[in-house]
């Protein structure tokens, strides 16, 4: 059994493994962006509070060798401007820009929370540049924010009180730490969140990952005009024409995500007109189910499996 409190103090008083951003000149504006590796690229959109940073860490050791990681920072967010797109057709343009700029000319897109309104809008707006689409627990559509409407959020992430409270609360109270966490983000009965949150804490991986997205996330202030952007727009979003969308796709939903509800992955997947169509729902799982649920692990797989489909690498 590993010492808890000393392995999340390490990764709180550590920085963050995170490769140094850029920023691409746009005509709409600037638009920063992580890329690594080599190979096909796959574009990752960030859900709210995020950041070309948290989408990294987010996917980091879910890509397989042989694909670049392109993780952007929506407008709004980090070194992003929000002027640069603040509607969900702007940022979808702003990202065909960003693949101009970085002379790409098609990508695979995932699309996490509400990163889905943008990959949504990307796939009907430029389809020629969307080699297939991923949705992990995406927004895609009608959106009237969480019942507890971020409270988590606003109470953890909110200021520097909330910065330091949020991680010695971790160090000193990771259990309470991540109940709060699953009970925000899930719908589910108190002997499955003990259970979960049992699972979690003897797993350094997991909790590792926590504390590197606590971490992260809790650094506010620039990534505030984009979240509260983010609720503005999916508050008024109307249900996308799926219809219209053709392109291979993969659709991942916990049935008991409290987030974004689980009905928003049944819409999508059934009005998408893909002919290679795929989907994995989360028996049980919230708004991090792709990460926690008992059937991540299948999911993660999946998930590299349909990037191997649609994005085949060269066999010799």
């Amino acid at each position: 059994m590993f010492d808890t409190s000393n392995y999340l103090r390490q990764i709180f008083n550590s920085p963050l493994a995170i490769p140094t951003s850029q920023i691409a000149k746009l005509p709409m504006g600037e638009m920063e962006y992580i890329r690594v590796g080599s190979g096909k690229p796959i574009l990752i959109l960030h859900g709210g509070v995020g950041g070309s940073d948290q989408a990294y860490l987010m996917f980091r050791k879910m890509i397989p060798d042989g694909y670049q990681l392109i993780c952007p920072s929506r407008p709004g967010y980090l070194g992003t401007p929000l002027s640069t797109g603040a509607s969900v057709a702007e940022q979808a343009d702003a990202l065909a820009s960003l693949l101009d700029y970085l002379q790409i000319e098609k990508v695979l897109v995932v699309g996490v929370s509400a990163g889905g309104l943008a990959m949504y809008s990307l796939a009907l707006r430029h389809p020629k540049r969307v080699q297939g689409i991923v949705a992990i627990a995406a927004i895609a559509g009608e959106y009237l924010g969480a019942e507890q409407q971020n409270k988590l959020t606003q109470n953890l992430f909110f200021g520097d009180i909330g910065l330091w409270m949020a991680k010695e609360s971790m160090v000193y109270f990771p259990e309470t730490m991540v109940k709060n966490l699953m009970n925000s983000e899930g719908y589910i009965d108190p002997t499955r969140v003990e259970q979960g949150i049992e699972k979690i804490l003897q797993n350094q991986e997991q909790l590792g990952f926590i504390a590197e997205l606590v971490s992260c996330s809790t650094n506010y202030r620039p990534r505030e005009a984009g979240t509260l952007n983010d609720l503005a727009q999916a508050a008024k979003a109307s249900w996308f024409p799926f219809a219209q969308i053709k392109c291979p796709a993969l659709i991942i939903h916990g049935t008991h995500d409290a987030e974004v509800k689980f009905y928003h992955g049944v819409f999508a997947y059934e009005g998408l007109a893909s002919k290679h169509k795929e989907r994995i729902w989360l028996e049980y799982g919230t708004h991090f189910g792709f990460y926690f649920s008992q059937q991540a692990s299948v999911a993660q797989q999946k998930f590299k499996d349909f990037i191997a489909a649609v994005l085949p690498l060269a066999t010799a």
